[in-house]
């Protein structure tokens, strides 16, 4: 075997080397014979000769990415070849920018549509496309770094760029009678003109490493709230329609109010496709394709509800939804082969933007009226403290000043939540009994007011490293396993019994702070060391309504507290035996598990140092071995 096979990447990337023992005229030659559709973006005019440190910088068409890897490949130690830059017209995984499409997919397509001989051996871009390429890569890919000023009234650049854009599309532009302002502005606003700026999400996703764009932006189209902090758009692809109802299910157990649905149809199907994602809606790094868009679920995000004063907006919050409904979308599917099923706005500049593509004039206004109303029934009773910290999928729970109680905790639920409010006011009133219920000051429509606990932490016996969990003392495992006995009795269980749910307050004890899942058995009892309460799943039970991560029925379940590693003892024996014996036999399984889980983790760090070491000494030495000579 090839040594230099064992140093290649296990995936493409952009950034490639020529074959050792391939000469560059040798490599063009062949892709010309294989019909190869590509064309070099720039600095081709010295080919074969390029100067030492530059690369290559190819757009490939799709169907042909596969017939350059004979000869471009990614290595994890570089063998001192010509250096590429290879991309592809939708950005194919290991050929895209920043993980979008180097030039929208219509221009670049067009490009090489119009590509032409250079010397009968190099395909080349049309004049006017060389020029637009150009343009278009030093606005959205360069920004300040291609020299080029900000507009006319700006002062040069400080430092020259590696090469001189200015001069080349200043020539190119004189030789093609165009009349250009050649500036960051000016050209951006002529790729606009002819309808080649790329969409407002692409932009967007350009602007991390474009300082210039990321200002042009906000120029242009205002701050990424839009003024309607908490819009977003999910846009539901081709192969997942059947899934709509499921999308509008998840968003509400996300903290998501779906607004509107919009169906595409017709003529806007083919502006949203061509507006949205950079028209890229190919297959990307799954499996199969997701198809292309066709139903918008508009939706707010009700955490925005209180405004950024009292809760600071989270830029991730609508990406990290839309990846954790994604993948349960695929679960919901089957077991096909696994494909996107969602796109999102990544803010609600990008929402509106995906909204003006409907050619609906009515629907911002009736959308500010909508989430308006929503706002309004987000309010607190009471004068608002502190927001304190959740993860707001149901509820925002706050400290309010309460006229006769004081600083007391108000848990105030969404809109779609009723069911968990109820759920919560059934506890602290059938079960008021359980020394471990929070008391019930107050509730209204929307809300129940509850003291304000100060946790002492008096619960936890010690900290795991590299969990969020707790391992808890005897005596409070011995609590919940009487708690859960004595739900069960009643007929009931609860979900989510996490340790993370447990407060320990000075005067009035050990508190489990959340009964959003308290629910009823459906039919005969299990034992009670089968409950829900005690294995975090509603085994056979199609109607609980589980937490996120855990659907009825499910048998993978969530962990809780009556797990081994927390409380020491197995859990059928300890919800079984009497409160005395636990602290007996808790103490030294905990230690045992403990000391299991470090020694488990010490090896596993190990391993892993002694891989990375092992690598880069082999990488080194490579890299040695490899080098072109001077």
């Amino acid at each position: 075997m090839d040594v230099r096979d064992l140093l290649r990447r296990r995936r493409d990337k952009a950034r490639r080397h020529l074959r050792p023992g391939v000469p560059l005229e040798e490599f063009f030659d062949e892709l010309n014979r294989l019909g190869v559709r590509y064309a070099v973006l720039r600095w081709f005019e010295t080919l074969p000769d390029v100067a030492p440190g530059e690369d290559v910088d190819i757009l490939v068409a799709d169907e042909d990415l596969h017939r350059l890897r004979p000869f471009l490949r990614s290595y994890l130690v570089p063998m001192g070849t010509q250096k590429f830059d290879v991309y592809s017209v939708s950005g194919l995984p290991g050929s895209d920018f920043l993980a979008v499409p180097y030039m929208t997919s219509g221009f670049a397509s067009g490009l090489l549509d119009r590509a032409v001989l250079l010397r009968d051996r190099y395909r080349v871009p049309s004049e006017q496309d060389h020029f637009d390429s150009l343009a278009y890569h030093a606005v959205y890919h360069k920004g300040e770094r291609s020299g080029l000023p900000e507009n006319a009234a700006a002062e040069p650049a400080a430092a020259p760029a590696e090469h001189d854009y200015a001069a080349v599309l200043a020539a190119l532009a004189d030789r093609l009678g165009l009349s250009v302002v050649l500036t960051l502005e000016g050209l951006d606003s002529y790729l606009a003109d002819k309808g080649l700026r790329p969409p407002l999400d692409t932009l967007d996703k350009l602007s991390a490493t474009n300082l210039w764009l990321r200002a042009r932006l906000e120029k242009l189209w205002g701050p990424a709230d839009a003024g309607m902090p908490g819009l977003a758009v999910f846009v539901l692809r081709e192969r997942a329609q059947h899934l709509i109802d499921e999308l509008g299910t998840e968003l509400a157990r996300e903290g998501f109010e779906v607004l509107e649905t919009v169906h595409l149809t017709g003529d806007v199907v083919d502006r949203v496709a061509e507006g949205v994602r950079g028209g890229n809606w190919g297959q990307g790094p799954w499996p199969v394709g997701g198809g292309g868009p066709v139903a918008y679920v508009i939706a707010y995000d009700l955490s925005r509800s209180l405004g950024d004063d009292a809760l600071p907006a989270n830029p991730l919050r609508v990406n990290d939804a839309k990846l954790a409904i994604r993948e349960r979308l695929l679960a919901a599917h089957g077991d096909g082969p696994r494909f996107n099923p969602l796109h999102s706005s990544d803010d609600p500049r990008q929402a509106l933007d995906y909204l003006a593509l409907l050619g609906d004039p009515g629907i911002v206004t009736r959308l500010r009226r909508g989430i308006a109303e929503l706002r309004e029934h987000m309010t607190f009773p009471y004068p608002l403290v502190e927001v304190l910290p959740s993860i707001q999928r149901r509820a925002v729970t706050a400290v309010v000043r309460h006229p006769e109680h004081g600083e007391c905790v108000c848990k105030l639920f969404y809109p779609g939540s009723r069911r968990f409010l109820d759920r919560e006011l059934r506890a602290r009133t059938e079960f008021a009994h359980l020394p471990e219920m929070p008391a019930l000051l107050e509730s209204g429509p929307n809300y129940l007011l509850s003291p304000r606990y100060r946790d002492t932490g008096a619960h936890v016996r010690r900290a795991l490293p590299g969990l969020r969990h707790v391992q808890l003392t005897p005596r409070t495992s011995a609590a919940m396993a009487r708690m859960v006995r004595d739900l069960h009795e009643r007929g009931a269980y609860l979900l989510d019994l996490s340790t993370q749910n447990l407060m320990t307050d000075e005067v009035d004890g050990l508190k489990v702070i959340d009964w959003e899942f308290l629910q009823d058995f459906a039919g005969d009892r299990p034992p009670v060391h089968r409950s829900p309460s005690v294995l975090g799943r509603a085994d056979g039970a199609a109607r609980a309504d589980g937490p996120v991560g855990l659907a009825g029925g499910s048998s993978g379940g969530r962990v809780t507290l009556f797990r081994p590693l927390y409380t020491g003892v197995p859990r059928a024996l300890l919800v079984h035996m009497p409160g005395r014996v636990v602290p007996v036999l808790a103490e030294p399984g905990m230690v045992l598990l403990y000391v299991a889980r470090l020694l488990r983790g010490a090896v596993l760090l190990a391993g892993t140092r002694a891989r990375r070491g092992v690598k880069m000494s082999v990488k080194a030495a490579l890299t040695l071995l490899f080098a072109r000579p001077d």
